[in-house]
């Protein structure tokens, strides 16, 4: 059965494939309780935090869910020194790491530095799950295939749409990731899902986990 299927079956799943997000650079200690106490009520798959939240957002949920931080938030531009220095400090709290590829890099066509950059970061975390934002908002359909794969080649286990500052993703995007990956990376689409409706299209097209600031909104709208 498929995971859409699965989702249509038993909506009450969907909490299961859901990254609860609370990524706002201003977000207050309250607002990091009130994500993490979400995440246990909801049971969510992960709190997903800034690197300043990691550490309480492990001591909230850490027995019970996946803690998630950013690096190289929100651009990428940071070189790969920078985000292997952030990444070692936080593996004592993470369970998972998102990452930004290094747009700049790959604007310019310097597809040899946006993988040394992933690989680096893959290298510093061990078997810590990494996920590499390639900002699919942004590119077209075959910037979104090369990004997927360079991102795969890297050693990301998914490849994630967005941080969401260049609007929300399109399942089109999460076909695109698909076509440009082996069936063995999975794929976040994160970026405007605030509906059970668009969760069953973004895994529709291929997606194989959910990031959200709005996950009890999509938990609340599903078919009961």
């Amino acid at each position: 059965m498929s995971l859409a299927d699965t989702l249509k079956a038993d909506p009450e799943r969907v909490a299961s494939i859901i990254d609860h997000t609370n990524v706002d650079p201003t977000a207050t200690e309250a607002e990091i309780r009130e994500l993490c106490q979400d995440v246990l009520e909801y049971g969510f798959c992960s709190a997903v935090v800034v690197p300043y939240h990691a550490k309480l957002a492990h001591e909230l949920v850490g027995e019970h869910a996946n803690v998630v931080a950013v690096i190289g938030f929100p651009y990428g531009i940071q070189n790969a020194a920078a985000k292997q220095a952030e990444a070692r400090a936080l593996l004592d709290y993470v369970d998972e790491l998102d990452m930004v590829m290094n747009r700049t890099a790959f604007a310019n066509g310097d597809h040899e530095s946006v993988v040394e950059d992933i690989a680096a970061v893959r290298g510093a975390i061990g078997d810590t799950t990494l996920k590499c934002i390639i900002e699919s908002p942004a590119l077209s359909r075959p910037e979104i295939e090369q990004a997927a794969t360079l991102a795969e080649e890297g050693g990301a286990d998914l490849v994630k749409t967005a941080v969401g500052y260049d609007g929300p993703t399109d399942p089109a995007e999460v076909e695109a990731i698909r076509n440009g990956i082996s069936s063995d990376t999975g794929i976040k689409a994160s970026g405007g899902i605030s509906s059970f409706e668009e969760v069953l299209e973004m895994v529709t097209a291929g997606a194989t986990r959910i990031g959200a600031s709005s996950g009890v909104e999509i938990y609340e709208s599903r078919p009961t």
